[in-house]
């Protein structure tokens, strides 16, 4: 069993943003901003030629990388991000992390993550830190620094 220790980055998790899923997102959400389903509003706002994908769904990006990581939702306990750049429609993006500190005080175990998101091109669009719960064997993979 190989421990959990700072500067494991965990496994990266890339998708490729969707413009339907925009608009279903939008629904449940009730968000009314049409620059997540609308290209002439993308256009006059200025922001490009393709819908601008919501928050909720770059952070939800971010969190399935750490369930998947850790192998349940349970185990992510907090998540602040701050948004840097747009994600468009058919961007490619790359969700990842790296442990910064891991607490064996408390029960259950924790660990504090850097965490980011990025475009294909390497932009990073978001950044933050999460909070995870460690599961009790921690035979979770992670790639050594």
């Amino acid at each position: 069993m190989n421990p959990v220790l700072p500067g494991n980055e965990i496994p990266t998790v890339e998708t490729v943003v969707d413009a339907e899923a925009m608009k279903v997102f939008s629904l449940i959400t009730k968000d009314p901003n049409p620059i997540h389903w609308d290209l002439d509003a993308v256009q006059k706002a200025g922001l490009g030629d393709r819908v601008v994908n919501q928050g909720g769904l770059n952070v939800g990006y971010v969190v399935n990388a750490l369930c998947r990581w850790t192998g349940s939702r349970d185990s992510v306990r907090r998540v602040k991000t701050r948004f840097l750049k747009n994600a468009h429609a058919g961007d490619v993006l790359t969700a990842g992390g790296t442990v910064s500190a891991v607490d064996r005080s408390t029960v259950p175990n924790t660990a504090e993550l850097t965490v980011w998101l990025r475009r294909a091109d390497g932009d990073e669009i978001m950044s933050g830190t999460a909070t995870i719960q460690l599961p009790e064997r921690e035979d979770f993979p992670c790639a050594r620094t």
